[in-house]
């Protein structure tokens, strides 16, 4: 991923932060004449020193071979992002729109894991703070079993981390709070959190 110095962000922490809070992301595996990208929910946790991402596929998909061989991949995460008009800016003139984002890869080699574990993992995380969280003891064993049969779980422990936020760091102070107050005061949801994740970083 290209990122600007400005915009590097060298905190492991911010991108744990970023993955949890979006982890819905983008498995990129380059298996044949095109990159191959799924999309699919993946946690991050660190274990021994290392950060480390896990996820499933479903067994039909071509990414269960690049798991089986082991073969690198790329863990791509979008946190919160935005369009930023140059009427924004205190002298429009002078300047052109531009968009702002936060943004983790994690790279590494794929391995398929035990699925199980995993699968606890994920549903814990995810059913955390419902009034009845659903757990998996609730399925019929046999229709677990299926279930298990049609995934292939996997791991990556994170070799490089790439973090861009490019969150208006390169404008004046005016110009980024009026960037913040107009993006504050949008309908969109996105820009809401793109104007939230500005002052976090301020």
């Amino acid at each position: 991923m290209y990122v600007p110095p400005a915009f590097s962000v060298a905190e492991r922490g911010f991108a744990v932060e970023l993955i949890a809070r979006y982890p819905f992301g983008l498995l990129i595996v380059c298996d044949g004449e095109y990159p191959h990208a799924t999309h699919v929910p993946m946690l991050v946790h660190e274990r021994d020193g290392d950060l480390w991402i896990v996820g499933h596929v479903a067994r039909a998909n071509a990414a269960a071979q690049s798991i089986q061989a082991e073969e690198r991949a790329t863990a791509a995460f979008r946190g919160p992002h935005a369009y930023v008009s140059a009427g924004w800016y205190e002298d429009p003139s002078a300047n052109v729109p531009t968009w702002n984002y936060t943004a983790a890869h994690a790279c590494g080699r794929l391995r398929e894991c035990d699925a199980p574990p995993l699968l606890e993992m994920m549903t814990t995380t995810f059913e955390a703070g419902k009034s009845d969280p659903w757990q998996i003891e609730r399925l019929e064993a046999a229709y677990y079993e299926k279930q298990l049969r049609g995934i292939v779980a996997f791991e990556i422990r994170v070799e490089r981390l790439h973090v861009a936020a490019k969150l208006s760091q390169n404008r004046s102070e005016a110009d980024r709070a009026r960037v913040a107050g107009e993006l504050s005061r949008s309908p969109r949801p996105t820009d809401r959190d793109c104007a939230r994740a500005m002052l976090e970083t301020q």
